[in-house]
């Protein structure tokens, strides 16, 4: 089961079928889903149901960013950190602070010597959350971006426990 975090402003909760309507509106925005590896673009709600019925991995945890309890975006430490926020909510700090709650979630249930991530060229923001919270530049892979269509280079960052600044 996913524990429930808390920030300042947020509450970090796991994904509930009545999330969808909101998840399918905020990724069916081609300037949030062209940043995202597995996210095709049109995004619908019954996407969204299928993403909720099955980000419940075991030892994995995916969140809601919520705000009133409404959904913002979302994190997950699957097998990496990845995350996403609906561009109405872009610029106010809210992923940096739900990522420096989520990476020190990991220091304690996770034993993993390293997390990874990772964003694609241009993606600023996030490449500036992950420096903030210690994460070092790996190497700079193919993959393949739903959205786009096409083959995207993605920089993969790494965080050693000993290089958190979270």
């Amino acid at each position: 089961m996913t524990p429930e975090l808390r920030t300042g402003r947020l509450v970090l909760r796991g994904l509930q079928p009545g999330d969808a309507p909101v998840i399918a509106r905020l990724l069916n925005d081609l300037e949030v889903s062209r940043w995202l590896r597995v996210v095709p673009f049109p995004y619908s709600a019954g996407m969204a149901r299928e993403f909720i019925a099955t980000a419940r991995p075991p030892g994995q945890h995916v969140w809601a960013l919520t705000r009133n309890d409404t959904p913002l975006g979302v994190i997950g430490l699957e097998e990496d950190l990845g995350y996403w926020l609906g561009r109405a909510h872009w610029g106010q700090g809210l992923m940096a602070e739900a990522a420096a709650a989520v990476v020190a979630h990991w220091h304690t249930d996770s034993i993993a010597p390293a997390l990874r991530s990772g964003h694609f060229p241009g993606n600023d923001r996030s490449r500036a959350i992950l420096l903030r919270l210690g994460f070092r530049d790996g190497p700079v892979e193919p993959v393949q971006c739903r959205a786009s269509g096409g083959e995207v280079a993605l920089q993969r960052m790494v965080l050693e426990r000993a290089d958190d600044r979270g």
